[in-house]
C-alpha cells in the first residue's frame, strides 16, 4: 500500500513549508477591510475552501428563508461554541453569502443551500456588521453607531453614538424596519470587557436590538459568545450579563458537529479527495490488525463503525483528531478548530517533506522536537514542560530515544519508545480532569504495519524503570513535571558512596560463599590464603578483575607461595576473579538496591508517594535485592588454578536464569563437569598414575599428598575418593595392600585402616620399585617430562578405540541430570566428547520478546562459545 503523501496532496504553502497561520484565524473585519487572507476575502476561494457542514448549511438555509420574507427561520440565533470552533467563520459565509450572491452563482455549495432553503436565488438583503475586537471603545463608533453607519443612516444615532447611550427601541425599529437587513455581530463579550465605562448601556443596546429584530419579519440577527469569558472577573460579568440577554430569544448553533470535522481539517489542508479505493485498503488493514488484537485494544476500535471512521480522517489516525477536539480544545485559551488546523498544518508540512513512510499520521508521529509544534503545546500547559520533554520525550539526550537505540534495530526503526512517549504526553492533558492514556490505547496510537504487537509492552516496561516524568497510575500512563521514583532513585543513586557499595557487596559475597570449600574473601596478601590440604578458594576483591593489569600476577604468586615460601598444597588451591564488565553491572545493581533501600527508610519521603509509587518501590526493592545474586554468580565467574603449563584460566560462563547456590559449590560443579575435581576414581586410573611401571609398591599417605600437591593430578573432593579406590581395587584383585605384616588381596577391608602405615602393592609378580626423584629442600617440585612427579608415566591411549553413540529426548528441567549421569561420567571415562544440541521451542503468547532471544539466548551462546549450526524463528 501507499503512504498516505503518495495518495493525498497537502496545500501548495504546506507543502513548501510558506503557509500563513492566518489562514486558520478566520476575521471578519479582515473580510470587512478587504485585507487578509484571499481564503476569506474572495467569496469563491472561502466557498471552494469551505466544507458544508450540516450545522452551516442549515444556518444559511434558514436566513435565506428568513430574510426572503417567508416566515420561516429564527430572528435571533447566537453561534457559541469553543474558541476556534467556527463561529466566525459561519457569519464570514453568511455576509458573502448575502453580501457577493452574484459571484457565487455557480458554487455548488450555495446551489445546495438555496435548495434546501426553497429559494432559486438570494434576495436582495442589507449587511451591516461589529467586531467588537477590532471596534475602539473610546474613539470609534458604539455597536448602533457603527451598525447605523453602515445602513447610511447615521444622522439618526449620531448624538446618542456620542454620549454613549442606547438609542432605543423605537429609533432601532426605524434604522431596521424598511428593508431585509442581516446583522452580523461578533467578540460583543470582548467589547462589552474594554467598554466597561458604557457596559450597562451596551448590554441595553442588545437588549433592545433583540427584541427590535424579533418583530420585525425580514430582519435577523447572527450574534456569537465564547464558551468561557475573556479576561478574568471582568470577562466573566461581562458574559453572564450579555447570556442574560439572549437567553431569553436565542436560538444556538452548532456550525460543525461530530466527525464533520473531519472533512472540515481536510478540505482545510488538502488539494482534494484522495483515491478512496487506496483508502478503503487502508482502514481494512487497521482495522483487521484491531480485530486480530482483539481485547488488546479497546472495543471501539473493533466495531465496523470505526472503519469508516479511520476512512473519513484519513490521512489522520481518528485517535489523533479525537484526542485534539476532545482533550487538548477543552482548554479555556484553545483555539478550537483554529488551533488544530495550525498544529496539523506543522504535522504534514513537516511529515511531507520527509517522505513519511506510514500509511496514517497517528499520535506516535507528533514531532515534540519541532519547535513550532511543541510551542502549540506548551502554551496550554505551561513552559516547565520544555525540561520534561528534553529529558524523557524527544531530543538526542531523551531517555525514550535512548531507549530505542539500545533495544535493537526494529525499536529504532520505528521508534517504539519515543512514539510512545510522544502518544502518552498527547494524552496527558485536558482542560478537564480526564488524563492519561491506557496501554490499550497506546497500542491504538502506536501499532502500525510491520510492527510486532509485543514490543509494545516491552518498551512501556523499559520506558517505566529509565524515564524520569512518566507516571502510571490506575493503569493510566502519563507525564507529569513533577519527577516519579526513577528520578528519586537517580537522586539517591547519586548520594551512595564507593564505599557502601563495596561493603554491601562484601557482605553479599561472605553470605554467598558457601562451605563446599574454605573460601577466602578478598586476599590482599599470598600469606592470606593459607596452605593447607583440603580445597580452598580464594574470592579477588573488585580491583583484581580478570581483565585488570596487575590481576595475572598476583594471581600467580597467590598459587606460587604462601608468604615467604613456595605453597605446597597448589593443587587445593583455586582463584576466582571477577569480570570487569560484569562487575559495572553489580555494582550498579547494588547501588541501585542501596538507593531504594534509602528511600524505604526515609519515612517522610514515603509518605509523600503515591499509592501506585509505594507499590512500585516495594517491587523494585525486591527485584533488586533478588537480582543481587545473580549478578554475583555472573560476575564471579573467572576461574585459575595451577595447570601443565602455569596459570590456568576457566570461564564458568553464565548462570542459567533463576540459578542459585553458593561461590563454592558453582566452582565445584564446573571441576566436575571438567573432570578436573573427582569423587570417584577407578581402581585401574589410580594404580596407573600412582606408581610407576617400575614401582612395585608406595604408602598411600604418599599417594594422597601427591594428589594434594602437583596440579598434573585430578584435585579430589576429600582423601576418601583414593581409600574408596583402594578399597574396590583390593577387592578386584587389581592390587594389594600391606599394613606391617599384613597384606590384603582380593578381600574387603576396611577404609579406615587406610589411615594407619598403609602401602599399595602390585601383585606379586611385579618388580621391585625404584625409588622416586624428590625435589631438593626449598624448591618447588619439578615433574619430569611425561611423568608424573614420582609416578608412571602418563598412559597412552589404548590403539582399539569405541565409539559410544546416543540419541534420545530429555525434559528441559532434566538437563543437569542428564550432564551428571551421562555426560560426566563419560568424560571421567577420558572420552572425547562431541555434544549436538537440537532445541525446539514454542512460544505460548504467540511470539518471543527480542530481549530473549537477542540478550539472553544469543548472549548465553556467545559466552559458551557454541557454533550455531542453524537457528530458525517462524
Amino acid at each position: 500500500m501507499k503512504p498516505w503523501h503518495q495518495v493525498i496532496l497537502p496545500h501548495e504553502d504546506i507543502r513548501k513549508g510558506r503557509f500563513d497561520e492566518a489562514v486558520f484565524a478566520a476575521d471578519l473585519s479582515d473580510v470587512l477591510a478587504d485585507r487578509g487572507p484571499l481564503e476569506y476575502r474572495d467569496p469563491v476561494t472561502f466557498f471552494r475552501k469551505t466544507y458544508p457542514t450540516r450545522g452551516l448549511v442549515d444556518l444559511l438555509a434558514r436566513m435565506l428563508s428568513r430574510l426572503g420574507g417567508m416566515g420561516d427561520g429564527e430572528a435571533v440565533i447566537q453561534i457559541q461554541t469553543p474558541f476556534g470552533g467556527g463561529k466566525t467563520h459561519s457569519l464570514i459565509a453568511l455576509y458573502h453569502l448575502f453580501r457577493h450572491s452574484g459571484e457565487l452563482a455557480s458554487s455548488e455549495a450555495v446551489a445546495e443551500i438555496l435548495q434546501m432553503a426553497g429559494v432559486d436565488s438570494v434576495p436582495p438583503v442589507r449587511v451591516a456588521a461589529f467586531v467588537g475586537t477590532a471596534a475602539d471603545p473610546i474613539h470609534g463608533k458604539t455597536p448602533w453607531g457603527e451598525i447605523a453607519d453602515q445602513l447610511g443612516k447615521y444622522a439618526q444615532v449620531q448624538e446618542h453614538d456620542r454620549s454613549r447611550r442606547s438609542p432605543g427601541k423605537d429609533r432601532l425599529h426605524a434604522l431596521l424596519a424598511d428593508q431585509p437587513t442581516l446583522i452580523l455581530m461578533d467578540e460583543i463579550a470582548e467589547y462589552a470587557v474594554k467598554a466597561r465605562d458604557y457596559r450597562d448601556q451596551v448590554v441595553a443596546f442588545f437588549q433592545e436590538l433583540t427584541e427590535t429584530v424579533k418583530v420585525l419579519p425580514q430582519c435577523a440577527l447572527v450574534v456569537t459568545l465564547p464558551s468561557s469569558a475573556p479576561y478574568g472577573e471582568e470577562g466573566e460579568r461581562a458574559l453572564h450579563q450579555l447570556q442574560q440577554v439572549f437567553k431569553r430569544v436565542e436560538t444556538i448553533k452548532t456550525p460543525v458537529e461530530g466527525e464533520e470535522i473531519y472533512e472540515v481539517i481536510r478540505r482545510r489542508l488538502f488539494e482534494s479527495a484522495p483515491d478512496l479505493q487506496e483508502v478503503r485498503r487502508v482502514d481494512e488493514t487497521y482495522w483487521k490488525m484491531y480485530q486480530d488484537l482483539g481485547d488488546d485494544v479497546p472495543k471501539e476500535v473493533r466495531e465496523p463503525a470505526y472503519r469508516d471512521r479511520i476512512c473519513r480522517a484519513y490521512p489522520f489516525h481518528p485517535e489523533l483528531l479525537d484526542v485534539l477536539f476532545e482533550r487538548w480544545s477543552t482548554f479555556p485559551d484553545f483555539q478550537r478548530t483554529r488551533g488544530v488546523l495550525r498544529l496539523l498544518a506543522q504535522m504534514v508540512a513537516e511529515l511531507y517533506n520527509q517522505r513519511h513512510p506510514d500509511l496514517l499520521i497517528q499520535p506516535c508521529h507528533i514531532n515534540l522536537a519541532n519547535s513550532a509544534v511543541r510551542g502549540e503545546f506548551l502554551r496550554h500547559i505551561g513552559r516547565e514542560y520544555e525540561g520534561v520533554i528534553a529529558s524523557d520525550i524527544a531530543g538526542t539526550n531523551a531517555k525514550a530515544e535512548k531507549i530505542d537505540r539500545e533495544m535493537g534495530s526494529e525499536y529504532a526503526r520505528f521508534g517504539i519508545a519515543a512514539g510512545l512517549a510522544r502518544a502518552i504526553f498527547f494524552e496527558s492533558f485536558s482542560g478537564s480532569e480526564k488524563r492519561g492514556v491506557s496501554i490499550q490505547r497506546l497500542r491504538v496510537a502506536v501499532l502500525r504495519e510491520g510492527i510486532q504487537p509485543a514490543i509494545v509492552a516491552d518498551a512501556l516496561k523499559r520506558m517505566e524503570e529509565e524515564l524520569w516524568y512518566l507516571h502510571l497510575e490506575s493503569g493510566l500512563y502519563s507525564f507529569s513535571s513533577q519527577p516519579n521514583l526513577n528520578r528519586i532513585i537517580v537522586e539517591r543513586e547519586e548520594a551512595v558512596q564507593e564505599e557502601q557499595i563495596a561493603d554491601e557487596i562484601r557482605s553479599r559475597l561472605e553470605k554467598m560463599a558457601g562451605s563446599e570449600m574454605a573460601v577466602t574473601l578478598w586476599p590482599r596478601e599470598p600469606q592470606d590464603v593459607p596452605d593447607t590440604k583440603p580445597l580452598k578458594l580464594a574470592v579477588l576483591s573488585p580491583e583484581y578483575t580478570r581483565q585488570a593489569g596487575p590481576t595475572a600476577a598476583f594471581v600467580k604468586e597467590l598459587l606460587d607461595k604462601c608468604g615467604q615460601t613456595f605453597r605446597v598444597y597448589r593443587n587445593t588451591l583455586l582463584v576466582l576473579a571477577a569480570d570487569g564488565s560484569e562487575y559495572a553491572a553489580l555494582r550498579q545493581r547494588v547501588k541501585r538496591y542501596l538507593a531504594l533501600r534509602a528511600i524505604r527508610d526515609d519515612k517522610m519521603l514515603v509518605r509523600q508517594l503515591t499509592d501506585e509509587n509505594k507499590r512500585a518501590l516495594e517491587e523494585k526493592l525486591k527485584d533488586a535485592e533478588g537480582g543481587i545474586s545473580f549478578q554475583v554468580l555472573s560476575c564471579y565467574r573467572h576461574l585459575a588454578r595451577v595447570g601443565t603449563d602455569g596459570v590456568e584460566w576457566s570461564d564458568l560462563g553464565l548462570p542459567t536464569v533463576g540459578e542459585k547456590g553458593s561461590l563454592a559449590r558453582r566452582v565445584q560443579a564446573y571441576l566436575q563437569s571438567a573432570d578436573l575435581l573427582v569423587s570417584g576414581l577407578s581402581p585401574r586410573r589410580l594404580l596407573e598414575q600412582a606408581l610407576r611401571a617400575d614401582e612395585a609398591e608406595k604408602p598411600i599417605a604418599e599417594i594422597v599428598e601427591a594428589f594434594w600437591k602437583y596440579p598434573h593430578l585430578p584435585m579430589l573432593e576429600n582423601r576418601q575418593v583414593v581409600y574408596d579406590s583402594i578399597v574396590q581395587g583390593v577387592r578386584d584383585g587389581l592390587f594389594g595392600v600391606r599394613i606391617g605384616e599384613q597384606v590384603y588381596f582380593k578381600e574387603s577391608i576396611s577404609a579406615s585402616l587406610l589411615e594407619t602405615d598403609a602401602v599399595l602393592v602390585r601383585e606379586p609378580e611385579v618388580p621391585a620399585p625404584e625409588a622416586p626423584v624428590m625435589a631438593p629442600a626449598g624448591e618447588a617440585p619439578t615433574v619430569q617430562e611425561g611423568l608424573l612427579p614420582g609416578f608412571g608415566p602418563v598412559p597412552a591411549p589404548q590403539a582399539a578405540v569405541q565409539t559410544y553413540t546416543l540419541r534420545v529426548k530429555v525434559p528441559w528441567d532434566k538437563l543437569s541430570d542428564f550432564l551428571r549421569g551421562v555426560v560426566i561420567p563419560l568424560r571421567r571415562e577420558g572420552a572425547e566428547l562431541e555434544i549436538e544440541v537440537s532445541l525446539r521451542a514454542r512460544a505460548q503468547s504467540g511470539e518471543f520478546k527480542q530481549t530473549t532471544l537477542e540478550q539472553q539466548v544469543g548472549e548465553t551462546l556467545k559466552q559458551i562459545e557454541a557454533e550455531v549450526l542453524e537457528e530458525n524463528l517462524r
